[in-house]
């Protein structure tokens, strides 16, 4: 059962985990409205590639200001009477990721690598969320992004999703908050939509829509639910087939092997990314993936970055320090911070407990111009 998720200050929005009622000193709860209280976000110069898919939404508290930026041929409006048309009657829960990921990953076809990677490389500059959205969030906080993200890894573990759908998943939030405005009380329901559309996209057995309801405690109706992700998909002009840090850390893994413990460690603290919009949203999923091998690779083998990487992706270990000093911070803040979801996750025996393994308290990167060859 996932656990008790605390209340944010004040009125803020509450995440009620599953089977539990609202604790009664986190405020009054509002019967839930069918308007999402979701607004768009004046456009600015340049934000047209981000926010494509803002034409034609009719939908209540949800005004258009642009009509121009659908890049998807798909111009019609969806009819929120129906259930959703990806919905997928699934009897059994998605498959645990016990097995390597590797053999059966489409970007891990090693004739294809390089093409592969050079493509994702080039995706990944379109389809990046904005770097500081939430200065323009005039209801939501970094704080509340944050206890989200945390409640999405409960969920994912708790319905055995795979680590890639979660990426995707967060990938979804943060492009729909770069392009709209939403009110707190909205926040969780924009999550569990992205969470949804994520596993429908990722998942062989996706749980079903009723499901995500009820890890909501009901907060929200499944209508609710289903018009939400309509919205997610029209803001993201149904483009889903996005880069992730998780695809390009297997691609790295993939190209230099490392031991077991350095590949877990590696997947704890790219996931540890996650958690905070900032800074980690100026860096490309690509360089965080490349940090995360670093910080995985020096903790266990004393070793940052090989050449064989360096020539691989491009990157050289002076361009990969700055997000490497980012996620060395966010893993030796981990154990003080109130969300452990990810901590918690990694403790399990399938990955070797890394995430009770010690951090370095400082890294030497000073010394350290050069990629190393091992």
């Amino acid at each position: 059962e996932i656990a008790a998720i605390r209340c944010f200050a004040g009125s803020e929005n509450v995440f009620p985990p599953v089977g539990k009622k609202v604790l009664s000193d986190c405020g009054v709860l509002e019967p839930a409205k069918h308007g999402f209280d979701i607004y768009m976000d004046d456009p600015e110069q340049g934000d047209r590639e981000s926010c494509p898919g803002r034409e034609g939404m009719a939908f209540d508290d949800v005004y258009e200001v642009d009509t121009s930026t659908l890049k998807s041929n798909l111009h019609f409006l969806l009819d929120f009477n129906t259930v959703s048309p990806m919905l997928v009657d699934s009897s059994a829960h998605s498959q645990p990721e016990e097995a390597s990921e590797f053999g059966t990953d489409v970007i891990n076809v090693t004739e294809y690598a390089e093409e592969i990677h050079q493509y994702l490389r080039e995706a990944e500059v379109r389809y990046r969320p904005k770097a500081h959205y939430m200065r323009k969030q005039p209801d939501i906080t970094e704080g509340m992004r944050t206890i989200l993200v945390d409640w999405l890894v409960e969920v994912g573990e708790e319905y055995k999703l795979r680590a890639e759908t979660l990426y995707l998943a967060v990938n979804f939030l943060d492009r729909f908050l770069s392009c709209m405005s939403v009110l707190r009380g909205k926040l969780q329901l924009v999550g569990t939509a992205a969470i949804l559309l994520a596993s429908k996209y990722e998942e062989i057995y996706p749980p079903e829509v009723d499901e995500f309801v009820y890890i909501t405690d009901d907060t929200y109706t499944k209508r609710q639910l289903l018009r939400m992700e309509h919205l997610l998909l029209k803001v993201l002009a149904f483009d889903l087939t996005v880069p992730t840090t998780n695809q390009f850390l297997l691609q790295y893994l993939r190209r230099q092997g490392v031991c077991v413990r350095t590949e877990n460690l590696a997947k704890y603290v790219a996931e540890l990314s996650l958690l905070e919009a900032d800074p980690f949203l100026k860096y490309l999923p690509s360089l965080i993936a490349a940090a995360a091998y670093c910080l995985a690779n020096y903790i266990v083998n004393k070793h940052f970055w090989p050449e064989t990487l360096a020539a691989f992706t491009g990157y050289s270990l002076s361009e990969i320090v700055p997000c490497l000093s980012e996620l060395h911070k966010a893993y030796l803040a981990i154990p003080r911070r109130p969300q452990q979801a990810i901590r918690e996750k990694y403790k399990a025996s399938k990955y070797l407990h890394v995430s009770l393994m010690e951090p370095p308290a400082i890294l030497p990167l000073q010394s350290v111009s050069e990629p190393k060859h091992f």
